[in-house]
C-alpha cells in the first residue's frame, strides 16, 4: 500500500502529546471535514479511508463517531524527530541554528547573486529568512519574479529539504550550468525554506502559538482547527503577506508532506474552479512530467480547507500557486533528501522558466515629464482575473499561453485603458510580448478599492462570488457578503477627510446592510463609520476623528451585495509620497541586510520630511540614533560585534534586520 512506512530507526513509545499515524475508514467528505475541524490531521484521501495523524486522547472521539481506526505506525512523531537528527554520508537535515548559519554562509560566498533578507521573527523571535537569488540581487529589476516557499508545517521537514537545497544547487552551479545562468540572469526567485521554524524546532505542525499557519491566511479564513484568533494573526503570516504585497509574482509554490500532490487553487470549494485553471493544469502538467505526481485542484483531489497559502495567493494577488505534496512521509530518513530533490529539481527548473512566458509590460503615467512608475490593477481577459503591476519598477508579468488577449489596466486617479490584440507568441518555453500601457490622470474620477486584504469565509454552496469582484470602480459586478461575514478591502491612495462625505459603499442590488469600518492599519484597530442599507451610502470620516483611512471593513447584518467602494481623490490628482509609504506600510529600505565589517548599510528613506530611526540589538538596546533626509543614506555600523541588529522607525510597520557577519 502507498502509507507503507520507509525504513525507520527504533520503536518509541509515545505519550498522550504524541501522534500515531493511523488508517480511518472514513469515506464521506462531509465526515473527513468534521475530523479534520476537530484536529485529525489528514496526509491522504483514498476511496475507501484516510491516513491521519491522531494523538491518544483522539481515539475515543474517531471511535465514538462510528469510524474503526487502524494504526500504521505508532508515535510517528518521535519517528520524525529521530530522522531529522539522523547522520548521512549525503544530505541531511540541519537544525535551526546551523540553517540560519549556512543561510548567511551562502550570502556571503556568492554575494554577486544572492541577498539573504529577513523578513520578521516568528512567535518565539526566530529569524524568518528568505535568500533572492538573481544577477543583480541587490536591484529590483524589471524581471518575472518566482517564489518558493516551504516548512509552512513544521513537522514536514523533508519540504524544507527541498527549498534548501535548490538554494545551493543554483548558487554552486551559476558558474558552470547555462541554464541556471539564464535563470538567475532573467529572473528573481525568491526561496525560503523555513516559514515556521517554530514548528521546526519543536517537531510540530504549528507554530508557536498552537496555529496552523496553513489555516491563517485571509482568503476565506475561519471554521478550521486551531486557525488563529482572526486572519493573519500570527506574525509569520503577516511578515510573508507584506513581503507579497511588496512584490507581483507570476508563480508562487510551498512545499509540503504527508502525500503525493501537486494542488492548486480552490481549496476553499469545491462548487467553483478558478478562473485561469487551464493555466494551473498546464504548469501542473508539466511539473507532474517530472515527478509523475497526481494534480488538481486541492479541494477536490484533497479535502476542502478555509485560509491556506496558495488560495490568497492567487486569489488576492493573481499569482499562479500551488501547494506540492513530495513525499507521503513527513520527514523520512535523510537518504530520501536527495532523490527527492533529485526528482522536484528539473520541476522547479522549468516552473522558473515558464514565468517568463506570457504577457510582461510596464504601466506609468503618460502625462508626467519622467514617467511616474504605476502600481496598478492588470486584467487579462478573457479570464480577467487581476494581478498587480508593482509601484517600485511598474512593471508586470501574467503567464499566458501562445494566442491573442485584451489587457485592461486600472489604477486610481486615472483613466481606464486597455489594450486589444495582444498576441503571446509560441516557440519557446518563455515566448513573450511586453506592452507599456501609459494612463491619463482625470481628477473628476474617483478612487477606489485595490486589494483584497482578507475575507471571512462564506458558505460556497450558495455563495459562489469572488471578493474581488468589490475591487475597482462601481460596475453591477458585486461579491456577496453573507450574514455575519466581513471582507477588508484596501486603498493605494488614502481616503481623505474633506468637507461634507468622503466614502460611498455601493450595494448592486438586494436589501443587506452592513457595518462599515475604517482603519490606517489593516489589522485594525476599527473605527466604525454607520451602517450601508441603500444603494448608495455616503460617509463621512471626520465623524470617527479620522484626517484618512487606508482600509475599509465591510461586516454584513444581512447578505449584502458589495458592489464596491469609493471616494474622492485629493484636488491635485496625485497621492503624496507620505500616503504612499503609510499604505505599503514602508517608511524606509535598506541594503544589504548581510554585511560584513567595513561595509556601509544604505538606507533609503520613503518620505519627504526627515524620519528618525534607532538600531538596537536583540537584547533590546538602542545603540545608535539617525536622522534621515529624503532619499539615501550611508552610514557605518563599525565597531559592533558579529550578531542581528534591527532598525526601527517611529511605527510598527518600519522595522528592518540586518545581520553583521565577522
Amino acid at each position: 500500500m502507498k502509507y507503507i512506512a520507509v525504513l525507520f530507526l527504533v520503536f518509541f513509545l509515545g505519550s498522550a502529546s504524541d501522534l500515531d499515524l493511523v488508517k480511518i475508514d472514513a469515506v464521506n467528505m462531509t465526515d473527513i471535514k468534521a475530523l479534520d475541524r476537530n484536529g485529525v490531521i489528514i496526509n491522504q484521501v483514498h476511496p475507501d479511508h484516510i491516513v491521519a495523524e491522531i494523538s491518544k486522547d483522539m481515539y475515543r472521539m474517531v471511535r465514538s463517531r462510528g469510524f474503526n481506526i487502524e494504526v500504521i505506525q505508532e508515535n510517528i512523531t518521535e519517528i520524525y524527530r529521530q530522522n531529522s537528527m539522523m547522520k548521512s554520508t549525503r544530505s541531511q537535515y540541519l537544525t535551526y541554528d546551523t540553517y540560519v548559519d549556512s543561510m548567511i554562509t551562502m550570502a556571503t560566498n556568492y554575494p554577486a547573486i544572492c541577498r539573504l533578507d529577513t523578513l520578521g521573527y516568528s512567535h518565539n523571535n526566530r529569524l524568518l529568512l528568505i535568500m533572492k537569488i538573481s544577477d543583480n540581487a541587490e536591484t529590483d529589476e524589471i524581471e518575472p519574479e518566482v517564489h518558493f516557499e516551504a516548512n509552512v508545517h513544521g513537522d514536514e521537514k523533508i519540504g524544507w529539504a527541498v527549498s534548501f537545497w535548490m538554494i545551493r544547487y543554483l548558487l554552486e552551479n551559476y558558474a558552470t550550468d547555462t541554464l541556471v545562468q539564464r535563470l538567475v540572469d532573467t529572473r528573481e526567485i525568491w526561496i525560503a525554506p523555513m516559514v515556521n521554524p517554530d514548528g521546526f524546532v519543536a517537531h510540530s505542525r504549528y507554530n508557536g502559538r498552537n496555529v496552523d499557519l496553513n489555516r491563517n491566511w485571509g482568503w476565506m479564513w475561519g471554521d478550521e482547527w486551531n486557525c488563529g484568533t482572526d486572519f493573519m494573526s500570527e506574525n509569520e503570516a503577516r511578515r510573508f503577506v507584506e513581503h507579497f504585497w511588496r512584490h507581483s509574482f507570476v508563480t508562487y509554490v510551498s512545499f509540503h508532506a504527508g502525500t503525493i500532490y501537486i494542488s492548486e487553487p480552490w481549496s476553499y470549494s469545491t462548487y467553483v474552479q478558478p478562473p485561469e485553471q487551464n493555466l494551473l493544469h498546464h504548469l501542473s502538467q508539466g511539473y507532474a512530467y517530472f515527478t509523475g505526481y497526481p494534480y488538481g485542484q486541492g479541494s477536490v483531489g484533497m479535502y476542502p480547507i478555509n485560509g491556506c497559502t496558495k488560495d490568497y495567493d492567487y486569489g488576492c494577488g493573481g499569482e499562479m500557486g500551488w501547494s506540492v505534496e513530495v513525499c507521503y512521509y513527513k520527514t523520512p530518513s535523510p537518504d530520501s533528501i536527495d532523490p527527492i530533490f533529485d526528482r522536484d529539481r528539473p520541476a522547479m527548473l522549468r516552473l522558473m522558466h515558464r514565468a517568463g512566458q506570457g504577457i510582461g509590460g510596464y504601466v506609468y503615467d503618460s502625462l508626467s515629464i519622467e514617467p511616474t512608475k504605476l502600481r496598478a490593477l492588470v486584467y487579462v481577459d478573457p479570464a480577467g482575473w487581476p494581478s498587480y503591476s508593482r509601484s517600485a519598477n511598474g512593471d508586470f508579468h501574467r503567464f499566458y499561453l501562445p494566442g491573442t488577449y485584451s489587457v485592461t489596466v486600472l489604477s486610481p486617479g486615472y483613466e481606464p485603458k486597455t489594450v486589444d490584440s495582444v498576441v503571446v507568441p509560441s516557440g519557446t518555453p518563455d515566448s513573450s510580448v511586453y506592452i507599456e500601457v501609459g494612463l491619463i490622470p482625470n481628477p473628476e474620477l474617483p478612487i477606489y478599492a485595490t486589494d483584497v486584504v482578507g475575507t471571512r469565509y462564506v458558505s460556497t454552496y450558495s455563495n459562489q462570488t469572488y471578493p474581488v469582484e468589490a475591487l475597482g470602480p462601481r460596475d453591477g459586478q458585486a461579491y456577496k457578503v453573507d450574514a455575519s461575514k466581513w471582507i477588508v478591502l484596501g486603498f493605494d491612495w488614502p481616503i481623505h477627510d474633506y468637507a461634507g462625505n468622503d466614502l460611498i459603499v455601493y450595494r448592486s442590488s438586494g436589501t443587506g446592510s452592513a457595518t462599515i469600518r475604517v482603519s490606517n492599519d489593516w489589522f485594525g484597530s476599527w473605527q466604525t463609520l454607520g451602517i450601508a442599507n441603500d444603494t448608495v451610502t455616503a460617509f463621512d470620516i471626520s465623524t470617527v476623528s479620522l484626517d484618512s483611512a487606508c482600509y475599509v471593513r465591510i461586516e454584513a447584518s444581512s447578505t449584502f451585495m458589495l458592489d464596491a467602494v469609493e471616494a474622492f481623490q485629493e484636488p491635485t490628482g496625485v497621492a503624496k509620497d507620505d500616503d504612499i509609504a503609510a499604505v505599503s506600510g514602508i517608511q524606509f529600505e535598506i541594503m544589504p541586510t548581510v554585511l560584513r565589517e567595513g561595509d556601509l548599510l544604505q538606507v533609503t528613506s520613503m518620505r519627504q520630511q526627515p524620519l528618525k530611526i534607532k538600531l538596537f540589538n536583540l537584547l533590546g538596546q538602542s545603540l545608535k540614533e539617525e536622522v534621515l533626509e529624503p532619499g539615501t543614506t550611508q552610514f557605518s555600523l563599525a565597531g559592533l560585534p558579529a550578531g542581528i541588529y534591527f532598525l526601527v522607525g517611529p511605527d510598527i510597520h518600519s522595522s528592518r534586520r540586518i545581520i553583521l557577519v565577522d
